[in-house]
């Protein structure tokens, strides 16, 4: 192709039609600025048509880690709820008449008041936009927004039930070490039902500060009066399920 369009010119100098040869010339360049832009405007839609396909595999990935990011979540919410009902359950028999306290039911409450349960949700597509730094190829900008401020959002939340945590096991947990025998934590009819239980820690000053201290760490990741970073989480994750959704 390049040789015919030389031998036009070639033929058009040799004649010395100089008139029609510019024309030729000019004509040639309009082509092949016209071929530059079709090859420009190809390559652009290839490049936009892969970015929609990784966009679509992204957010595909975002939804599926989201929609068991609030299973996990709240799993993990009532399980806090439980220890905050049964600390405030503790609280209302208070002070504790040991001739008339049920003991099978204050074991249970105690014993629910123990364990500790943490968010660590699935993140593996955000995380790879982060170390990527293509957050960009999520072209909803509110979703975008949302994405690049989830692992902030979930470390402010995560740091309530860290504090918690750590109460458990530097006051809570030795506390009762010294007080029951852990050997009977699993067994029926209960840990406080056991010969080698002193009962009259239950009317201790101490014993009661540890519930309300416990209370009020499990307050502080639920708050189930106003707003914290519990509600702020689900809230997004509730608005990024619905943004990825695609059906």
């Amino acid at each position: 192709m390049i040789k015919f369009f030389r031998d036009i010119r070639k033929s058009l100098i040799q004649e010395n039609k100089m008139g029609k040869y510019f024309k030729y010339a000019i004509g040639e360049i309009v082509l092949v600025v016209i071929g530059i832009l079709i090859a420009l405007q190809i390559n652009n839609w290839n490049d936009k048509r892969i970015q929609q396909s990784k966009e679509s595999e992204f957010i595909s990935q975002i939804h599926k880690e989201f929609l068991s990011n609030r299973a996990q979540l709240d799993t993990v919410t009532s399980y806090h709820l439980k220890g905050y009902k049964a600390a405030n359950k503790i609280l209302s028999l208070m002070p504790i008449d040991l001739k008339s306290v049920n003991l099978d039911s204050l074991s249970y409450f105690i014993e629910q008041t123990i364990p500790n349960w943490t968010f660590n949700p699935q993140q593996t597509a955000i995380n790879s936009l982060s170390n990527s730094s293509t957050f960009n190829i999520i072209s909803n900008i509110e979703l975008r927004t949302l994405l690049q401020n989830w692992n902030e959002l979930v470390s402010d939340y995560q740091e309530e039930e860290v504090f918690a945590k750590n109460f458990t096991h530097t006051a809570y947990l030795p506390y009762y070490r010294k007080k029951i025998a852990f050997i009977n934590y699993k067994s029926t009819p209960g840990i406080l039902n056991y010969s080698k239980v002193d009962l009259n820690f239950l009317t201790d000053l101490e014993f009661e500060n540890l519930i309300h201290n416990r209370m009020a760490f499990i307050e502080d990741i639920i708050n189930p009066e106003g707003v914290n970073e519990l509600k702020e989480v689900n809230a997004s994750i509730d608005r990024i399920i619905e943004l990825t959704r695609t059906n």
